[in-house]
């Protein structure tokens, strides 16, 4: 669920987010800015979310917190207007959202190897979602507004179709997320640690070299007696 929902959000916004800022007022160059802007906030926010999550290991709470900031950054697009309110909150939603597939990443890889699941099946409803929405959206739109998602006035219903199918898509995100199973702690504790790759390689070669001894000490024969 989680996976489709992420997608769900990405084949709505992708197709359509650029022809959404056109409509509220936005020149070619200042949507190619909030595009570019986006991209650089996400290469330097991803990690610093992530090692955050690793470092309090609550990764499903930081999903929660961050699909939340993603939906209300969205919601205050509605009355938003003019370039810079536009350009700061799709860098919080960008940001909140893009840290949300690379922990959810962790968690599905975590149940791959302790439950044996099969991440393939799992990945590929985001790649369905992502066609089905990109598509449906269009033809949603194409409903709605004869005119194209940009038609109508920008603050009012008609100019902000796209904005209402990100929000309710935004909306399924967060339920995802809190969706999602919390981690249950190992009986007895802490998961038991690997020996470091030094002490390991130290126990294989004792055990290498006491089957080398044996194997010598069979293929030995037997010492001739000798009569007196």
């Amino acid at each position: 669920m989680f996976y489709a929902a992420s997608f769900l959000v990405v084949g709505i916004q992708l197709p359509f987010w650029p022809v959404w800022l056109a409509g509220r007022g936005l020149d070619a160059h200042e949507i190619a800015l909030v595009f570019a802007a986006a991209i650089w906030a996400k290469v330097i926010a991803t990690p610093l979310l992530g090692a955050l999550a690793d470092r309090l290991g609550r990764r499903r709470a930081v999903m929660i917190v961050l699909a939340a900031c993603a939906w209300a950054a969205y919601a205050g697009l509605w009355p938003a207007a003019g370039f810079w309110s536009l350009l700061a909150l799709n860098l919080v939603a960008g940001m909140a959202q893009s840290a949300l597939m690379p922990l959810g990443d962790s968690i599905t890889l975590a149940a791959v190897r302790e439950e044996g699941l099969d991440y393939g099946r799992i990945r590929v409803w985001g790649s369905l979602t992502f066609v089905l929405a990109a598509v449906g959206s269009g033809a949603a739109l194409a409903v709605s507004s004869p005119g194209g998602p940009a038609a109508g006035p920008p603050s009012g219903p008609g100019g902000d179709q796209v904005l209402w199918l990100v929000l309710a898509a935004s909306a399924v995100l967060f339920l995802a997320c809190m969706a999602i199973p919390a981690a249950t702690p190992r009986a007895g504790g802490r998961r038991p640690r690997r020996p470091a790759p030094s002490a390991r390689a130290a126990r294989s070669g004792r055990r290498t070299a006491r089957c080398t001894r044996t194997a010598r000490s069979r293929r030995r024969p037997p010492r001739p007696t000798t009569r007196r």
